[in-house]
């Protein structure tokens, strides 16, 4: 039985990955690559992430993960400077919302709070390991 569980556990993680990532990269590379303003790239991803199908299963995990990722690629490119970064901070990112799933249901700024805390997670440890 807890064998199912976490394997559902890793799927849910995967699947929040991904999510996360593409939503992350979409809007990191809207912002500096095609310099669109940073909110309205966060706002093209996180629109083009409510056509994106998914199973009912997750419920609304997917939409959220990917706008959750749009909000930590608003970050600038001297925060987040390659592609290991870009993945470490989805890595976090995709944790925290996993680990957080159930808590703070109805509370309004926990997207935004996942996206802070992973791009801040992986610039201290950038800070103190260079």
């Amino acid at each position: 039985m807890q064998e199912k569980s976490i394997k559902s556990l890793s799927i849910f993680y995967i699947i929040k990955f991904i999510a996360f990532f593409c939503g992350f990269y979409g809007c990191f590379l809207l912002h500096q690559e095609l310099h669109i303003s940073v909110v309205i790239s966060a706002c093209v991803v996180g629109l083009a992430g409510t056509f994106v199908p998914y199973s009912r299963a997750f419920h609304y995990h997917p939409q959220a993960a990917i706008y959750t990722g749009a909000f930590a690629g608003m970050c600038s490119s001297g925060v987040i400077q390659n592609i290991y970064e870009l993945i470490a901070v989805s890595v976090v990112g995709a944790l925290i919302y996993t680990l957080l799933r159930n808590k703070f249901v109805g509370v309004g700024g926990k997207l935004g709070a996942i996206a802070f805390t992973a791009v801040a997670s992986v610039v201290l440890v950038k800070g103190v390991a260079w």
